[in-house]
Protein backbone atom coordinates (compact mmCIF):
# COMPACT_ATOMS: atom_id res chain seq x y z
CA UNK A 1 0.00 0.00 0.00
CA UNK A 2 1.25 3.48 -0.80
CA UNK A 3 2.47 5.42 2.16
CA UNK A 4 0.53 8.39 3.44
CA UNK A 5 2.03 11.70 2.40
CA UNK A 6 -0.01 13.99 4.59
CA UNK A 7 0.20 17.72 4.48
CA UNK A 8 1.37 20.06 7.25
CA UNK A 9 0.10 19.14 10.70
CA UNK A 10 -0.80 15.62 9.63
CA UNK A 11 -3.80 16.76 7.55
CA UNK A 12 -4.95 14.48 4.75
CA UNK A 13 -3.76 15.83 1.44
CA UNK A 14 -6.66 16.35 -0.96
CA UNK A 15 -6.18 17.73 -4.48
CA UNK A 16 -9.67 16.94 -5.79
CA UNK A 17 -10.10 20.65 -6.59
CA UNK A 18 -8.19 19.89 -9.78
CA UNK A 19 -11.12 17.78 -10.97
CA UNK A 20 -13.74 20.35 -10.02
CA UNK A 21 -11.95 23.21 -11.74
CA UNK A 22 -10.88 21.17 -14.78
CA UNK A 23 -14.35 19.80 -15.52
CA UNK A 24 -16.47 22.86 -14.76
CA UNK A 25 -14.37 25.37 -16.70
CA UNK A 26 -14.53 23.18 -19.81
CA UNK A 27 -17.92 21.45 -19.80
CA UNK A 28 -19.75 24.76 -19.38
CA UNK A 29 -18.00 26.50 -22.33
CA UNK A 30 -18.52 23.33 -24.38
CA UNK A 31 -22.25 23.48 -23.65
CA UNK A 32 -22.38 27.14 -24.62
CA UNK A 33 -20.45 26.47 -27.84
CA UNK A 34 -22.83 23.70 -28.92
CA UNK A 35 -25.87 25.85 -28.10
CA UNK A 36 -24.44 28.74 -30.14
CA UNK A 37 -23.71 26.32 -32.98
CA UNK A 38 -27.39 25.39 -33.21
CA UNK A 39 -28.40 29.05 -32.98
CA UNK A 40 -25.96 29.85 -35.78
CA UNK A 41 -27.40 27.09 -37.94
CA UNK A 42 -30.90 28.41 -37.34
CA UNK A 43 -30.25 32.06 -38.14
CA UNK A 44 -28.21 31.17 -41.25
CA UNK A 45 -31.00 28.83 -42.46
CA UNK A 46 -28.30 26.26 -43.23
CA UNK A 47 -30.28 23.48 -41.61
CA UNK A 48 -29.08 20.86 -39.14
CA UNK A 49 -27.05 17.93 -40.37
CA UNK A 50 -25.22 14.91 -38.98
CA UNK A 51 -22.20 16.95 -37.87
CA UNK A 52 -24.47 19.00 -35.59
CA UNK A 53 -26.23 16.02 -34.06
CA UNK A 54 -22.98 14.12 -33.51
CA UNK A 55 -21.38 17.04 -31.66
CA UNK A 56 -24.53 17.25 -29.52
CA UNK A 57 -24.12 13.57 -28.61
CA UNK A 58 -20.45 14.24 -27.90
CA UNK A 59 -21.49 16.98 -25.48
CA UNK A 60 -23.81 14.55 -23.67
CA UNK A 61 -20.94 12.06 -23.37
CA UNK A 62 -18.70 14.88 -22.12
CA UNK A 63 -21.21 15.65 -19.39
CA UNK A 64 -21.29 11.93 -18.52
CA UNK A 65 -17.52 11.97 -18.14
CA UNK A 66 -17.66 15.05 -15.91
CA UNK A 67 -20.40 13.56 -13.72
CA UNK A 68 -18.45 10.32 -13.38
CA UNK A 69 -15.42 12.33 -12.26
CA UNK A 70 -17.54 14.07 -9.63
CA UNK A 71 -18.84 10.72 -8.39
CA UNK A 72 -15.25 9.53 -8.07
CA UNK A 73 -14.45 12.54 -5.91
CA UNK A 74 -17.59 12.43 -3.76
CA UNK A 75 -18.00 8.66 -3.36
CA UNK A 76 -14.48 7.24 -3.72
CA UNK A 77 -12.35 10.11 -2.35
CA UNK A 78 -10.53 10.65 -5.64
CA UNK A 79 -7.78 13.18 -5.00
CA UNK A 80 -6.46 11.60 -1.79
CA UNK A 81 -3.59 9.18 -1.31
CA UNK A 82 -4.49 5.53 -1.44
CA UNK A 83 -3.28 5.07 2.14
CA UNK A 84 -5.88 7.61 3.33
CA UNK A 85 -8.75 5.96 1.44
CA UNK A 86 -10.69 2.86 2.60
CA UNK A 87 -10.07 -0.24 0.52
CA UNK A 88 -13.69 -0.39 -0.64
CA UNK A 89 -13.38 3.14 -2.05
CA UNK A 90 -10.17 2.30 -3.89
CA UNK A 91 -11.90 -0.76 -5.37
CA UNK A 92 -14.91 1.34 -6.34
CA UNK A 93 -12.67 3.95 -7.94
CA UNK A 94 -10.90 1.30 -10.02
CA UNK A 95 -14.23 -0.06 -11.27
CA UNK A 96 -15.33 3.42 -12.30
CA UNK A 97 -11.96 3.98 -13.97
CA UNK A 98 -12.80 1.38 -16.63
CA UNK A 99 -16.01 3.28 -17.38
CA UNK A 100 -14.09 6.57 -17.54
CA UNK A 101 -11.69 5.19 -20.13
CA UNK A 102 -14.50 3.98 -22.39
CA UNK A 103 -16.34 7.30 -22.02
CA UNK A 104 -13.15 9.20 -22.86
CA UNK A 105 -12.50 7.21 -26.05
CA UNK A 106 -16.15 7.57 -27.09
CA UNK A 107 -16.03 11.32 -26.50
CA UNK A 108 -12.85 11.70 -28.54
CA UNK A 109 -14.19 9.69 -31.48
CA UNK A 110 -17.52 11.54 -31.55
CA UNK A 111 -15.85 14.95 -31.60
CA UNK A 112 -13.51 13.94 -34.41
CA UNK A 113 -16.42 12.36 -36.28
CA UNK A 114 -18.33 15.64 -36.10
CA UNK A 115 -15.37 17.41 -37.67
CA UNK A 116 -15.13 14.85 -40.46
CA UNK A 117 -18.85 15.22 -41.14
CA UNK A 118 -18.42 19.00 -41.26
CA UNK A 119 -15.61 18.58 -43.80
CA UNK A 120 -17.83 16.20 -45.76
CA UNK A 121 -20.58 18.79 -45.74
CA UNK A 122 -18.28 21.49 -47.08
CA UNK A 123 -15.85 19.69 -49.39
CA UNK A 124 -17.65 16.40 -50.03
CA UNK A 125 -18.22 17.16 -53.72
CA UNK A 126 -14.51 16.52 -54.37
CA UNK A 127 -13.82 12.80 -54.71
CA UNK A 128 -10.10 12.84 -53.72
CA UNK A 129 -11.08 14.60 -50.54
CA UNK A 130 -13.77 12.00 -49.88
CA UNK A 131 -11.06 9.35 -50.13
CA UNK A 132 -8.99 11.28 -47.57
CA UNK A 133 -12.05 11.40 -45.33
CA UNK A 134 -12.55 7.64 -45.66
CA UNK A 135 -8.94 7.02 -44.62
CA UNK A 136 -9.39 9.36 -41.67
CA UNK A 137 -12.56 7.50 -40.65
CA UNK A 138 -10.66 4.22 -40.76
CA UNK A 139 -7.89 5.60 -38.53
CA UNK A 140 -10.33 7.02 -35.99
CA UNK A 141 -12.45 3.88 -35.75
CA UNK A 142 -9.32 1.74 -35.49
CA UNK A 143 -8.05 3.98 -32.68
CA UNK A 144 -11.32 3.57 -30.79
CA UNK A 145 -11.49 -0.22 -31.19
CA UNK A 146 -7.84 -0.77 -30.23
CA UNK A 147 -8.00 1.49 -27.16
CA UNK A 148 -11.34 0.13 -25.98
CA UNK A 149 -10.10 -3.46 -26.17
CA UNK A 150 -6.82 -2.59 -24.44
CA UNK A 151 -8.56 -0.71 -21.64
CA UNK A 152 -10.82 -3.69 -20.90
CA UNK A 153 -8.39 -6.56 -21.52
CA UNK A 154 -5.29 -4.85 -20.15
CA UNK A 155 -5.56 -6.93 -17.01
CA UNK A 156 -6.21 -10.66 -16.87
CA UNK A 157 -8.64 -11.41 -15.47
CA UNK A 158 -10.48 -8.11 -16.00
CA UNK A 159 -11.45 -8.06 -12.32
CA UNK A 160 -7.77 -7.74 -11.44
CA UNK A 161 -8.13 -4.04 -12.28
CA UNK A 162 -9.71 -3.63 -8.82
CA UNK A 163 -9.01 -6.87 -6.94
CA UNK A 164 -5.27 -6.14 -6.83
CA UNK A 165 -6.11 -3.34 -4.36
CA UNK A 166 -8.34 -5.59 -2.27
CA UNK A 167 -7.29 -7.26 0.97
CA UNK A 168 -5.84 -9.75 0.26
CA UNK A 169 -5.02 -8.94 -3.40
CA UNK A 170 -6.59 -11.15 -6.04
CA UNK A 171 -4.52 -13.11 -8.57
CA UNK A 172 -3.78 -11.70 -12.01
CA UNK A 173 -1.50 -9.43 -14.01
CA UNK A 174 -1.63 -6.22 -16.08
CA UNK A 175 0.43 -4.72 -18.84
CA UNK A 176 2.21 -1.40 -18.31
CA UNK A 177 -0.87 0.79 -17.95
CA UNK A 178 0.97 4.11 -17.70
CA UNK A 179 2.77 3.36 -20.96
CA UNK A 180 -0.61 2.54 -22.54
CA UNK A 181 -2.07 5.84 -21.32
CA UNK A 182 0.89 7.73 -22.73
CA UNK A 183 0.89 6.04 -26.13
CA UNK A 184 -2.85 6.30 -26.67
CA UNK A 185 -2.45 9.97 -25.79
CA UNK A 186 0.18 10.32 -28.50
CA UNK A 187 -2.08 8.54 -31.00
CA UNK A 188 -4.96 10.84 -30.05
CA UNK A 189 -2.77 13.91 -30.51
CA UNK A 190 -1.67 12.72 -33.97
CA UNK A 191 -5.32 12.30 -34.94
CA UNK A 192 -5.98 15.84 -33.68
CA UNK A 193 -3.18 17.10 -35.91
CA UNK A 194 -4.75 15.19 -38.83
CA UNK A 195 -8.10 16.87 -38.13
CA UNK A 196 -6.32 20.21 -38.06
CA UNK A 197 -4.48 19.78 -41.37
CA UNK A 198 -7.13 17.89 -43.37
CA UNK A 199 -9.16 20.86 -44.70
CA UNK A 200 -6.22 23.19 -45.34
CA UNK A 201 -5.25 21.89 -48.82
CA UNK A 202 -8.85 22.40 -49.94
CA UNK A 203 -8.91 25.94 -48.59
CA UNK A 204 -5.69 26.86 -50.37
CA UNK A 205 -6.92 25.42 -53.66
CA UNK A 206 -9.84 27.79 -53.75
CA UNK A 207 -9.52 30.83 -55.97
CA UNK A 208 -9.96 33.72 -53.60
CA UNK A 209 -7.85 36.44 -52.09
CA UNK A 210 -4.95 35.54 -49.84
CA UNK A 211 -6.63 37.39 -47.01
CA UNK A 212 -9.68 35.12 -47.21
CA UNK A 213 -7.52 32.04 -47.37
CA UNK A 214 -5.68 33.17 -44.26
CA UNK A 215 -8.99 33.88 -42.57
CA UNK A 216 -10.29 30.38 -43.22
CA UNK A 217 -6.95 28.86 -42.29
CA UNK A 218 -7.15 30.69 -38.98
CA UNK A 219 -10.71 29.48 -38.37
CA UNK A 220 -9.77 25.85 -38.93
CA UNK A 221 -6.42 26.37 -37.19
CA UNK A 222 -8.14 27.11 -33.90
CA UNK A 223 -8.16 23.37 -33.43
CA UNK A 224 -4.48 23.71 -32.61
CA UNK A 225 -5.52 24.48 -29.03
CA UNK A 226 -6.61 20.85 -28.68
CA UNK A 227 -3.17 19.66 -29.76
CA UNK A 228 -1.56 21.80 -27.05
CA UNK A 229 -3.89 20.38 -24.39
CA UNK A 230 -3.25 16.85 -25.69
CA UNK A 231 0.47 17.41 -25.24
CA UNK A 232 -0.07 18.62 -21.67
CA UNK A 233 -2.15 15.51 -21.02
CA UNK A 234 0.66 13.27 -22.28
CA UNK A 235 3.14 15.05 -20.02
CA UNK A 236 0.82 14.66 -17.03
CA UNK A 237 1.17 10.87 -17.21
CA UNK A 238 4.67 11.30 -15.79
CA UNK A 239 2.97 11.79 -12.41
CA UNK A 240 0.93 8.58 -12.64
CA UNK A 241 1.76 5.77 -10.23
CA UNK A 242 -0.49 2.72 -10.27
CA UNK A 243 0.42 2.00 -6.63
CA UNK A 244 -1.35 5.24 -5.67
CA UNK A 245 -4.07 5.67 -8.33
CA UNK A 246 -6.52 7.78 -6.34
CA UNK A 247 -3.94 10.54 -5.94
CA UNK A 248 -1.44 10.43 -8.80
CA UNK A 249 -4.05 10.10 -11.58
CA UNK A 250 -5.74 13.35 -10.66
CA UNK A 251 -3.57 15.39 -13.04
CA UNK A 252 -4.05 13.20 -16.11
CA UNK A 253 -7.77 12.90 -15.36
CA UNK A 254 -8.09 16.67 -15.21
CA UNK A 255 -6.27 17.20 -18.50
CA UNK A 256 -8.34 14.46 -20.12
CA UNK A 257 -11.52 16.34 -19.23
CA UNK A 258 -10.05 19.65 -20.36
CA UNK A 259 -8.93 18.11 -23.63
CA UNK A 260 -12.38 16.83 -24.54
CA UNK A 261 -14.12 20.05 -23.54
CA UNK A 262 -11.71 22.16 -25.58
CA UNK A 263 -12.12 19.73 -28.48
CA UNK A 264 -15.88 20.30 -28.55
CA UNK A 265 -15.42 24.07 -28.42
CA UNK A 266 -12.89 24.03 -31.26
CA UNK A 267 -15.15 21.77 -33.34
CA UNK A 268 -17.92 24.36 -33.01
CA UNK A 269 -15.88 27.49 -33.70
CA UNK A 270 -15.88 27.19 -37.53
CA UNK A 271 -19.68 27.14 -37.53
CA UNK A 272 -20.24 30.29 -35.45
CA UNK A 273 -19.46 32.84 -38.16
CA UNK A 274 -23.13 33.79 -38.79
CA UNK A 275 -23.40 35.00 -35.19
CA UNK A 276 -21.02 37.83 -36.06
CA UNK A 277 -23.45 39.11 -38.66
CA UNK A 278 -26.32 38.81 -36.23
CA UNK A 279 -24.38 40.85 -33.69
CA UNK A 280 -23.31 43.52 -36.20
CA UNK A 281 -26.89 43.67 -37.52
CA UNK A 282 -28.21 44.34 -34.02
CA UNK A 283 -25.62 47.06 -33.50
CA UNK A 284 -26.48 48.71 -36.82
CA UNK A 285 -30.22 48.67 -36.14
CA UNK A 286 -29.70 50.28 -32.76
CA UNK A 287 -31.64 49.79 -29.53
CA UNK A 288 -35.03 50.46 -31.14
CA UNK A 289 -34.51 47.79 -33.78
CA UNK A 290 -35.31 50.23 -36.63
CA UNK A 291 -33.76 53.17 -38.41
CA UNK A 292 -30.86 53.80 -40.67
CA UNK A 293 -29.26 50.42 -40.15
CA UNK A 294 -31.75 48.54 -42.34
CA UNK A 295 -30.03 47.23 -45.45
CA UNK A 296 -31.38 46.62 -48.92
CA UNK A 297 -31.03 42.89 -48.39
CA UNK A 298 -33.28 43.10 -45.33
CA UNK A 299 -35.90 44.94 -47.39
CA UNK A 300 -35.70 42.39 -50.17
CA UNK A 301 -36.02 39.53 -47.70
CA UNK A 302 -39.27 40.99 -46.39
CA UNK A 303 -40.86 40.77 -49.83
CA UNK A 304 -39.33 37.58 -51.25
CA UNK A 305 -38.60 34.13 -49.84
CA UNK A 306 -34.98 33.67 -48.71
CA UNK A 307 -34.68 30.49 -50.78
CA UNK A 308 -35.47 32.26 -54.01
CA UNK A 309 -33.16 35.11 -53.07
CA UNK A 310 -30.34 32.71 -52.36
CA UNK A 311 -30.80 30.83 -55.63
CA UNK A 312 -30.96 33.94 -57.83
CA UNK A 313 -28.28 36.34 -58.99
CA UNK A 314 -26.53 36.42 -55.60
CA UNK A 315 -25.78 32.71 -55.82
CA UNK A 316 -24.65 32.85 -59.42
CA UNK A 317 -22.42 35.85 -58.74
CA UNK A 318 -20.67 34.17 -55.84
CA UNK A 319 -20.47 30.90 -57.75
CA UNK A 320 -18.58 32.68 -60.52
CA UNK A 321 -16.30 34.35 -58.01
CA UNK A 322 -15.40 31.23 -56.03
CA UNK A 323 -13.98 28.06 -57.50
CA UNK A 324 -11.84 25.18 -56.43
CA UNK A 325 -8.41 25.04 -57.99
CA UNK A 326 -7.84 21.31 -58.12
CA UNK A 327 -5.00 20.93 -60.64
CA UNK A 328 -2.14 18.69 -59.63
CA UNK A 329 0.29 19.50 -62.40
CA UNK A 330 -0.01 16.09 -64.01
CA UNK A 331 -3.16 16.54 -66.05
CA UNK A 332 -6.60 15.33 -65.16
CA UNK A 333 -7.47 13.27 -68.21
CA UNK A 334 -9.61 10.30 -67.32
CA UNK A 335 -10.39 11.78 -63.88
CA UNK A 336 -13.63 13.74 -64.28
CA UNK A 337 -13.60 14.90 -60.67
CA UNK A 338 -10.40 16.82 -61.48
CA UNK A 339 -11.59 18.46 -64.65
CA UNK A 340 -11.68 15.74 -67.29
CA UNK A 341 -9.90 16.70 -70.49
CA UNK A 342 -6.44 17.54 -69.22
CA UNK A 343 -7.33 20.81 -67.53
CA UNK A 344 -5.49 21.79 -64.38
CA UNK A 345 -8.34 23.57 -62.66
CA UNK A 346 -12.09 23.58 -62.72
CA UNK A 347 -14.81 25.90 -61.54
CA UNK A 348 -17.31 23.99 -59.45
CA UNK A 349 -20.91 25.11 -59.18
CA UNK A 350 -20.55 26.28 -55.62
CA UNK A 351 -24.19 26.35 -54.56
CA UNK A 352 -23.53 22.65 -53.89
CA UNK A 353 -20.35 23.42 -51.95
CA UNK A 354 -21.37 26.69 -50.35
CA UNK A 355 -25.10 27.22 -50.14
CA UNK A 356 -25.94 23.65 -49.15
CA UNK A 357 -23.47 23.79 -46.28
CA UNK A 358 -23.27 25.72 -43.02
CA UNK A 359 -23.05 29.49 -43.11
CA UNK A 360 -19.30 29.25 -42.49
CA UNK A 361 -17.95 29.84 -45.99
CA UNK A 362 -20.82 31.94 -47.20
CA UNK A 363 -20.30 34.44 -44.42
CA UNK A 364 -16.51 34.15 -44.34
CA UNK A 365 -15.99 34.66 -48.05
CA UNK A 366 -18.35 37.52 -48.56
CA UNK A 367 -18.17 39.47 -45.32
CA UNK A 368 -16.20 42.38 -46.73
CA UNK A 369 -18.06 42.44 -50.05
CA UNK A 370 -21.50 42.25 -48.48
CA UNK A 371 -20.74 44.98 -45.97
CA UNK A 372 -19.53 47.19 -48.79
CA UNK A 373 -22.70 46.54 -50.81
CA UNK A 374 -24.86 47.30 -47.80
CA UNK A 375 -23.04 50.58 -47.22
CA UNK A 376 -23.44 51.59 -50.84
CA UNK A 377 -27.14 50.69 -50.81
CA UNK A 378 -27.80 52.74 -47.70
CA UNK A 379 -25.93 55.68 -49.13
CA UNK A 380 -27.61 55.62 -52.54
CA UNK A 381 -31.20 54.71 -51.68
CA UNK A 382 -31.65 56.12 -48.20
CA UNK A 383 -29.29 59.06 -48.46
CA UNK A 384 -27.57 58.42 -45.18
CA UNK A 385 -24.76 60.86 -44.63
CA UNK A 386 -21.36 59.53 -43.70
CA UNK A 387 -22.10 55.97 -44.85
CA UNK A 388 -18.58 55.57 -46.17
CA UNK A 389 -17.10 56.18 -42.74
CA UNK A 390 -19.09 53.43 -41.01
Amino acid sequence: MASNDNGPGGEVEDISYWIWSGTIVTVVPATIAVALRFVSRYISRAGFWWDDWVIAVSLVVNWAMGITRWVQVLEYQFGRHRGDVPVRDVVGYQKSFIAIQLIYFTNAVLTKSSLLLLYQRIFGIVRPFRIALAISWFLIISYFIACAIASIAGCLPVSYVWTRYDTPPGPGSCFNEVAFFRWNGIANMLLDILMLLLPLPMVWRMRMSRRRRLLLTGIFGMGGFVCVVSLLRIISFNHSNRDDPTFTQIYSSTWSSVEQGVGIVCACLPTLRPLRRLWTGVRKRGPTGTGAGTSNRDKDNSSSPPESKRSSGCASERSRELAFELGNGHGNSGRPWLGGSGEHEIGLALPAAVYAMPGLFRDSFDDADTNEKERRGRDEEEGIEGAESI
